[in-house]
């Protein structure tokens, strides 16, 4: 379990990095030294400094995949490349495909992150597992349990909570006055990192159709290896920002924290199982807010705390009943 508490901790000190990276000024960091200020934001081309920090990100990372890759599955390079030289194009497609849509994903949420912080857009790219359960039923028949249905309506209640910022008395109220209470504050961040969700859910119906012939761990590889031949592509024509040493070392930071958590993860799926490491993943957006208010001195209200921790609630018992069988064995 320990594994799985650290890879959580990673992957969410992970989105708290990408605000720091994409900060336009120095903001504060554990509460007294400075960081940040590393890019220049463009209002005409919003999406060049989140496509410039994932592009530093995947450059560092992309290489550590691969040398890792034998360790994780033996015979991963052979795997790969058989993939790729081989005649299943249907397999070759579905990677390409999810390349793209793991592209589209990850650009959304670091461009929601910049909008939102990163407890907000986190919490909304949560919505990923009721459309991966959603698309599940209507690309395989598996058809969602009653206990599924509750947790896809208690995390769409918390997204629209937390993204319409609805305020605790305006509960109380009559309708039209509720209605007047909506404020939203950034519909753009809302929609990137909603739609960041939907991409994700995206690719991983796409992953787990390419499950049943190529393991995961090379299919990683290869989807990473897809997204990072379309991130140069855009960058040769969206990116006009120069490097520098602290945008560097933030990229390196970001690499080593997607890396640590995912091994810890893989790990931990070996140690207790896949079902209560989806369990104790789903903790994410918490953890993320948590950290956030530690090392960015991020300022949360109490609504915006109790929107968490109801799509935190509605994730767990997504999973609690999507895999009971599982959960028992471990």
């Amino acid at each position: 379990m320990t594994l799985v508490l650290l890879a959580t901790l990673f992957l969410s000190l992970q989105n708290n990095l990408v605000k720091l990276a994409q900060a336009p000024i120095p903001i504060p960091v554990l509460g007294g030294m400075q960081a940040g200020g590393y890019v220049t934001p463009d209002l005409h081309n919003p999406f060049q400094v989140p496509l410039l920090v994932l592009l530093v990100r995947i450059t560092f990372l992309l290489p550590l995949l691969w040398v890792l890759l034998p360790s994780l599955r033996p015979g991963g390079w052979q795997e790969a490349r058989q993939v790729m030289m081989g005649n299943d194009h249907v397999l070759k497609l579905r990677i390409v495909a999810a390349g793209v849509f793991l592209f589209l994903s990850q650009t959304l949420n670091y461009f929601a992150i910049s909008k939102l912080g990163p407890a907000t857009a986190v919490t909304l790219f949560f919505i990923y597992p009721t459309i991966t359960t959603l698309l599940a039923w209507w690309c395989f028949g598996e058809r969602p349990a009653w206990k599924q249905w509750v947790a896809i309506g208690l995390i769409y209640l918390g997204c629209a909570w937390l993204a319409f910022k609805i305020p605790v008395e305006a509960l109380g109220t009559d309708l039209p006055k509720a209605l007047a209470a909506f404020s939203t504050a950034d519909p753009l961040g809302s929609f990137a990192a909603i739609g960041a969700g939907a991409m994700f859910a995206l690719e991983g119906i796409i992953a787990q159709a390419c499950f049943r012939k190529i393991n995961p761990a090379t299919f990683t590889s290869l989807v990473f290896t897809v997204e990072w031949l379309v991130l140069s592509g855009f960058a040769l024509f969206v990116i006009h920002i120069s490097l520098n040493v602290g945008l560097l070392v933030i990229g390196l930071l970001l690499c080593l924290a997607t890396l640590t958590g995912y091994l810890f993860n893989n790990f931990g799926i070996r140690e207790i199982g896949a079902a209560a490491t989806a369990i104790i993943g789903a903790s994410g957006p918490a953890v993320t807010a948590i950290l956030g208010v530690l090392i960015l001195s991020d300022g949360l209200k109490a609504q915006q705390w109790a929107a968490i921790g109801l799509v935190t609630v509605g994730v767990v018992l997504m999973n609690l009943a999507r895999v009971p069988s599982k959960l028992s064995q471990t």
